[in-house]
């Protein structure tokens, strides 16, 4: 057997990454199964397989409480603290903001460190989601308003207001300097929703109104929609690479991406049967895509979509029409069986090309 190079590095493996490795089709279960048992009968100086430090990821109780705390600490610190202005005044929020930052950032680069991957990125997120109460408490304290006073900290989730662009970009700018150091899915996040609250405010910002009662504005975040969902796609593709497959980079950007998209596009509008038509078409693209990147989220939006042109169908185009609703159900009833006769005809046709 040939010998690995005098100073190479030592790659250490836990049996979590030997179960990931098995997930991703690089290895097959019996074998990590044959390799586990093999490193269990090794000298301890001689295995490389050390055990888990964090309890494997996915839906289980140590995950949720993972979760369940970042939520609860976003909340503490950037709902409720955000609404002891009288108490604290913008200088007092903007040292304790600071404070809770830096503990969130060093608690979760150290743990990470040891192992914990997920309970540190998730501070580290924590960390990024207080930007916007820091940048606001600043904001307060220079009395500087990109669009007017847009009011108390309370209003940044509810209100449309170009003001709020400051926050937003910062936010953004935030995850993406701590996405570059800790790769964490969860990370993009704050990022996309912060992309999706941009979407509207920077309409508000940019036609000097506060709100999206415009054609015009809704066009603004259909494109900031477009935006985000490709760079959830360049994310997937740069950072879900086969050396690193840990972590989902581009979920929160498709969600974000196609509420600031598909509800801009749904709200307009459309003045015609041919655009009401058209934004069918649209529809059904999400399903193709749904498809082709195997993203429930993009079959979730088209579906609501094509379900709302036919319900226009049935109470608007239709309504008088008695054949209708048969016409509709015969024509789910052929789609639906088309797809069986196709899987068998499509096998059928598989079979042959293996015979010869």
């Amino acid at each position: 057997m040939p010998q690995p190079p005098l100073g190479s590095p030592e790659i250490l493996l836990s049996i979590a990454d030997l179960e990931r490795a098995a997930a991703d089709g690089v290895l097959s279960h019996s074998d990590v199964e044959r390799l586990t048992s093999w490193a269990t009968t090794q000298r301890p100086e001689q295995s490389r397989l050390q055990p888990a430090t964090e309890y494997r990821k996915g839906f289980n109780l140590v995950t949720v409480l993972y979760y369940f705390g970042a939520m609860l600490m976003i909340s503490a610190c950037a709902w409720f603290l955000g609404d002891k202005w009288d108490v604290l005044q913008a200088k007092g929020i903007c040292a304790v903001t600071v404070c809770y930052m830096l503990i969130a950032f060093a608690a979760g680069i150290i743990i990470r460190r040891h192992g914990y991957v997920v309970a540190g990125g998730l501070l580290i997120t924590v960390g990024v989601s207080l930007t916007p109460l820091l940048v606001y408490s600043i904001e307060r304290m220079s009395g500087f308003w990109p669009a007017g006073d847009p009011g108390d900290y309370k209003e940044f989730y509810p209100l449309i207001h170009g003001s709020w662009i400051v926050m937003e970009l910062a936010t953004i700018l935030a995850a993406a300097v701590a996405l570059k150091f800790v790769r964490f899915g969860f990370l993009t996040a704050p990022m996309a929703f912060c992309f999706w609250f941009l979407s509207m405010d920077l309409a508000a910002f940019i036609l000097k109104q506060n709100s999206l009662d415009s054609n015009a504005g809704k066009w603004i975040s259909v494109a900031v929609g477009l935006f985000i969902m490709l760079l959830g796609f360049a994310l997937e593709r740069t950072l879900h690479t086969k050396e690193n497959r840990i972590g989902d980079y581009a979920f929160w950007c498709y969600m974000f991406g196609l509420m600031a998209f598909w509800g801009a596009l749904t709200s307009m509008d459309s003045g015609s049967e041919a655009r009401r038509f058209l934004y069918l078409l649209v529809n059904v693209g999400l399903v193709a895509l749904a498809i082709w990147l195997n993203r429930t989220v993009f079959l979730v939006f088209g579906g609501m979509g094509i379900y709302i042109y036919l319900g226009h169908l049935a109470w608007t185009v239709f309504k008088d029409s008695f054949f209708f609703p048969f016409v509709l159900a015969l024509f789910g009833l052929i789609l639906i069986l088309g797809t069986v006769f196709g899987q068998h005809f499509w096998r059928r046709r598989l079979k042959r090309l293996a015979m010869t």
